[in-house]
């Protein structure tokens, strides 16, 4: 199978989706104009992810480093090691005892998620999938990772990471943690402590639910997370030490920030460069303001324009209806933008039950999307029915 083109015209989801479910074995080549990334195939799950201009610390050397799982004079050895026998990095660490075989797994499987995590951020770039009759990977350390698993982490991490940096802006930000965090609830053993839990409430004159809840915020992810939050450390430091990946550890503190568990601040510029920069920009601040304000007075006579008259039907302008063009454009991007989350999540259930839905609701119960995005901006939910060769979706009429 020969596949090669544009991200704008076949997505890397859309790609992922092929490879998987035809369970292909190659190697994908994705290029945009900073980075290059290799992702490994073996019948159609990824076994490994290599980036050409891999930044230093991201290396997995250095990933477990930061994580205190290895030292550095650790890591000297190894490499040098690796360098006169020409073997693989975790090889050597694995020899010299410096790391286990579970955690080498660990930070392997670590580095290739969050490499192609990455990807679907990316907004243009080209693709080549190459077939090949084996890969050459290491089994006992890398996992074959199910293609399927890693696109519906990534729809995740792209619908959540908007709202996660509302409150963790950057990795820079220091944190300091506000107060303790309530006990873990007890797992209860069966359905009967449920029934006397009700009768104690019964006779006690409570109503049922009003026991003291835990925070519905705080997860396993967050209680992880919050053992490594200490005053002045870095949202960045915590990532690390975490071992949870960027958005995982991010999302975790933005819940425990919104708790008021955690406080996370932008760190203050020193002295000197807070002054440098003042400089800079009252040297420039001048010039800008006369461009913004000129600015300012184009785009207000375009837009006074476009209120005022509109395309008809004949294609010339003419005075506009009642309706502006603003709100338009908005509910029209919405809609294209639920459309295409309804069109991804469509498609990774047919890679899961070998068909499309019977109904677009089953998509929400199968917590693929929120009951929300089953109409996006409209109050009708869109229509969809399957077809022959796929299925029809299409904004619902009004």
């Amino acid at each position: 199978m020969a596949l090669r083109g544009t991200l704008s015209d076949f997505g890397i989801a859309d790609i992922f989706q092929l490879v998987g479910h035809q369970a292909k074995t190659g190697v994908l080549l994705l290029k945009n104009r900073e980075r290059e990334v290799r992702i490994y195939f073996k019948s159609g799950n990824v076994v490994r992810a290599d980036e050409s201009s891999r930044d230093e610390s991201n290396r997995l050397g250095n990933l477990m480093v930061r994580a205190e799982v290895l030292r550095k004079d650790q890591l000297e050895a190894a490499l040098e090691d690796q360098a006169r026998t020409m073997r693989r990095l975790g090889d050597a660490l694995l020899e010299s005892g410096a790391v286990t075989l579970d955690q080498l797994k660990e930070f392997t499987k670590l580095q290739t998620t969050e490499t192609i995590y990455r990807l679907f951020l990316w907004k243009a770039g080209t693709y080549e999938f190459s077939q090949q009759d084996d890969i050459d990977h290491d089994e006992k350390t890398q996992a074959p990772i199910r293609a399927e698993e890693i696109l519906m982490e990534a729809f995740r991490m792209v619908d959540e990471w908007p709202s996660v940096r509302e409150v963790i802006v950057s990795s820079l930000m220091v944190l300091k943690p506000l107060k303790g965090l309530p006990a873990a609830p007890a797992a209860k053993e069966d359905d009967e402590d449920d029934f006397l839990s009700g009768l104690d409430d019964a006779f006690s004159g409570m109503e049922s639910g009003e026991h003291e809840k835990p925070d519905a915020h705080l997860g396993g992810n967050e209680r992880k997370v919050f053992h490594y939050v200490e005053t002045g450390r870095t949202v960045q430091r915590v990532i690390d030490l975490s071992r949870m990946g960027e958005f995982e550890a991010s999302k975790a503190l933005a819940n425990l920030v919104r708790g008021g568990y955690v406080e996370a601040t932008m760190p203050a510029l020193p002295t000197q460069a807070r002054e440098g920069l003042m400089s800079s920009v009252a040297a420039w601040a001048p010039q800008f303001a006369t461009r913004i304000a000129l600015y300012a007075v184009v785009a207000a006579a375009i837009f006074g324009i476009i209120k005022l008259y509109e395309l008809d039907d004949s294609g010339l302008f003419a005075p506009a209806r009642a309706s502006t063009v603003l709100p338009r454009a908005t509910e029209t991007a919405r809609a294209a933008w639920a459309q295409q989350r309804l069109e991804r999540a469509l498609h990774v259930y047919r890679l899961t039950y070998g068909r499309y839905p019977a109904a677009l609701s089953d998509l929400a119960v199968a917590g693929w999307v929120n009951e929300a995005d089953l109409h996006g901006p409209f109050e009708a939910p869109f229509r969809y029915r399957t077809a022959v060769d796929g299925f029809e979706l299409r904004p619902p009429l009004r």
